[in-house]
């Protein structure tokens, strides 16, 4: 009996990895067909009848505006593993990193330029641009402030991570809001660019929102604060009936900068919109590209893979049940109407949002980080 049990239990767990290997399969080569958004789209607060030439042409520029972090190579400053091994890229592990940067792209895009901004050549690639100055955040090198090196260097002091091992939507968030308290207090590493300075972020693990920590910032001076929220929306999957619609309405606000998450089998993706009634739209990282570690004055930015070549999209059910949702907030004001918001309706049952943290609630570095659950 102890054998047959065993070996029901192998047999489950050989199914279970099978299919998440499958679904992951299928998931891949689904991208290599091209999709074409045909119903309406809700990007970033933003609304597109796709079914419309027009309004198709003017989503697909929003879209390949946001900015784009992929896997890179070739790295000139190495990555240092255990055992003193070296490697010049993250192709393969650093997937929610790249997703990470990619929403702070999008946050710093929002407050240092607007929602309304979209990508021109002439404007965005001259020397001195707020577009340079923002791409030059996520740079392939020791020294950029949000740099693949530095949010590996704040994992392994945070969480004991070594390069080469995979971050989740938590662990990823939880080291962005280390260094952007080693750049407000003058640590290792660049700065934020001039158009960026002031900026500060709260992360919140998997649990509520707590006002007094994003509005102590302001009051400590800062003139806008990203907001992390990460949480667990089920325990294999997403619970669906009682999640979807906040996620949804998620989209609608001016406030949200989208979803770091991924699909069942684990792979990161940043969400930034929803296509007709069963569709997320996202942004994928899983492209190896040559590492960008300068910004010359005549370097070519539309070569540098630095804007998606075009939309994918997921099913709700595929969606991972482990999230980072990103918000901006431009003033106390702003962020409590927002918090007022997020306590209502359907969204009030994706969010609990409280004044500030119970007296006994501080659970400080222990906290256990969530990553993507595999699925099969």
């Amino acid at each position: 009996l102890g054998f047959k049990a065993e070996s029901a239990g192998v047999a489950a767990v050989r199914d279970r990895v099978g299919g998440a290997m499958l679904q992951a399969l299928v998931d891949k080569v689904t991208q290599w067909f091209p999709w074409t958004p045909t119903a309406q789209v809700v990007m970033l607060a933003v609304r597109y009848d796709t079914s419309d030439e027009t309004q198709h042409e003017k989503f697909l520029e929003d879209f390949r505006s946001r900015i784009q972090c992929t896997y890179r190579s070739g790295m000139t400053t190495p990555l240092a593993v255990v055992g003193g091994k070296q490697i010049d890229s993250d192709s393969g592990w650093g997937c929610m990193l790249r997703v990470l940067q990619m929403m702070l792209a999008q946050c710093f895009v929002d407050i240092a330029m607007g929602r309304e901004w979209r990508y021109r050549d002439d404007a965005d690639i001259a020397p001195d641009s707020i577009y340079r100055q923002i791409v030059s955040c996520f740079l392939d090198t020791p020294q950029a402030p949000f740099s693949v090196h530095r949010l590996v260097d704040a994992g392994r002091s945070l969480l004991g991570k070594e390069p080469s091992t995979w971050f989740g939507p938590t662990s990823a968030a939880r080291a962005a809001g280390h260094l952007f308290e080693q750049t407000s207090q003058g640590g290792e590493g660049e700065g934020l660019p001039e158009s960026l300075q002031g900026l500060a972020c709260a992360v919140f693990e998997d649990g509520p929102i707590f006002e007094n920590v994003v509005l102590e910032k302001f009051s400590a001076g800062a003139r806008g604060v990203v907001v992390l929220v990460c949480r667990r929306l089920g325990l294999d999957a997403v619970d669906l009936d009682e999640y979807r619609p906040g996620l949804e309405a998620c989209f609608e606000l001016p406030e949200f900068q989208g979803l770091a998450s991924g699909n069942a089998s684990s792979s990161a993706h940043y969400f930034v919109g929803t296509h007709g009634s069963d569709q997320l739209v996202y942004l994928d990282p899983h492209r190896t590209l040559p590492a960008v570690e300068t910004l010359a004055p005549d370097a070519p930015l539309d070569e540098l893979g630095l804007r998606p070549p075009r939309p994918l999209a997921l099913r709700w059910s595929r969606l991972n049940p482990s999230v980072c949702l990103g918000f901006t907030a431009r003033s106390p004001d702003a962020f409590r109407a927002l918090c007022t918001r997020l306590r209502e309706g359907s969204l009030g049952k994706v969010f609990e949002v409280m004044d500030r943290p119970p007296s006994y609630g501080h659970r400080g570095e222990e906290t256990v980080d969530e990553d993507l659950v595999l699925l099969g």
